[in-house]
């Protein structure tokens, strides 16, 4: 599974301006004075430097970040040589940190609702109860799943190293929880970009193990294949058990293609009629541009698409590592020979037929 990275855990942890922005004001308590403060905003992919500030005298510190109004965002309030502080800010709040000291083991937040969210998902993550931890960060996803505060315990390593919620089917429903709540409020967001992602590759996965089962029941030798034609009709692999097939993978940008499929013409147009079949895959995610490669090159074979580029379950079933690739099946079903030269292809056939 593909986890967004969000560094909203230390290990300490675990044991006024204008324009669009946020304030955020506070103070250490104890230890804090002169100390280098670092703001970090926190990606999907990781943190990246904002502003730094020093605390003065009596360990208060004073800031202004600019900010999009609209969208939250996620920061990290690093103390130098200490811990960090999470925050999820809106736009033109006014935050108020009091940091007990530099390791923020303690503080509260106030002005941020979001923040507030964060630092509770966090007191959960730091449980050492394995089962209660997952409880309670069900329930929190449950309340609130259309804040981006849900995407902590969705993502974030609990106290012990591991993550709350797999990507096995009993969790997945919690990430497609948010993710619906979070593209309904912040389609933009890259936060709720990702997370979508995640949900569509869990579903790629789901499908690839369901293709893994039929493949079990599968009569044929070969993992069985269902995908849509350019009408949208679902072609089985399979209804061409009994004759020679060449399955093939490629995508309508290939360089090569028209030359290897004009060649591939000649071949079929020669030995259909005893029993040759081309099942073809194409990867592409456009699906115009897929079914004009068809029409245009007047393809006379079955050609099929889920548009889902390399994380189709087709790729993944038949460990297709990069294109064009091929699979010779004889008719019994078995797979006998494995990216086949295209000055090979006739011979091979013919030996099969």
């Amino acid at each position: 599974m593909k986890h967004i990275t969000i560094l909203l855990i230390t290990a300490a942890l675990l044991s006024g301006c204008s324009g669009s922005g946020v304030t955020i004001r506070g103070e250490i308590a104890v230890g804090g004075a002169k100390k280098t403060l670092v703001v970090e905003r926190v990606g999907p992919t990781g943190g990246r430097f904002v502003d730094s500030v020093r605390t003065d005298r009596g360990g208060s510190f004073n800031l202004f970040v600019e900010q999009k109004p609209g969208v939250p965002e996620f920061y990290n309030l690093r103390i130098a040589g200490g811990g960090n502080v999470p925050l999820l800010a809106e736009a033109s709040e006014r935050i108020v940190l009091r940091i007990a000291d530099s390791t923020a083991r303690d503080y509260t937040v106030e002005g941020s609702e979001g923040s507030t969210l964060v630092q509770e998902a966090n007191r959960i993550l730091a449980q050492t109860d394995p089962v209660a931890r997952k409880q309670d960060a069900a329930r929190f996803i449950s309340s609130h799943a259309g804040s981006m505060a849900a995407i902590v315990p969705l993502y974030q390593a609990a106290v012990d190293g591991s993550f709350v919620f797999a990507d096995d089917v009993a969790d997945v429903v919690y990430f497609g929880i948010v993710s619906d709540s979070l593209n309904a409020l912040y389609g933009g967001s890259p936060y709720a970009q990702a997370l979508a992602a995640d949900v569509q590759s869990f579903a790629n996965a789901a499908r690839t193990g369901q293709l893994v089962a039929e493949n079990m029941e599968n009569a044929a030798g070969f993992p069985e294949l269902v995908l849509p034609d350019v009408l949208g009709k679902r072609q089985k692999l399979s209804d061409l058990k009994g004759r020679v097939i060449l399955l093939s993978f490629t995508a309508s940008n290939l360089p090569e293609l028209k030359i290897l499929n004009r060649e591939l013409i000649d071949v079929y147009n020669r030995h259909a009629k005893q029993g040759f079949a081309v099942y073809q895959v194409f990867l592409d995610t456009n699906k115009a541009q897929w079914i004009r490669s068809v029409s245009e090159q007047q393809l006379p074979w079955i050609s099929v698409n889920d548009l889902q580029g390399g994380e189709s379950p087709a790729v993944r079933v038949y460990n297709v590592q990069k294109i064009p690739a091929n699979f010779l099946i004889d008719r019994e079903g078995n797979i006998v020979r494995r990216d086949v030269a295209p000055t090979e292809i006739e011979a091979a056939v013919k030996e099969l037929l």
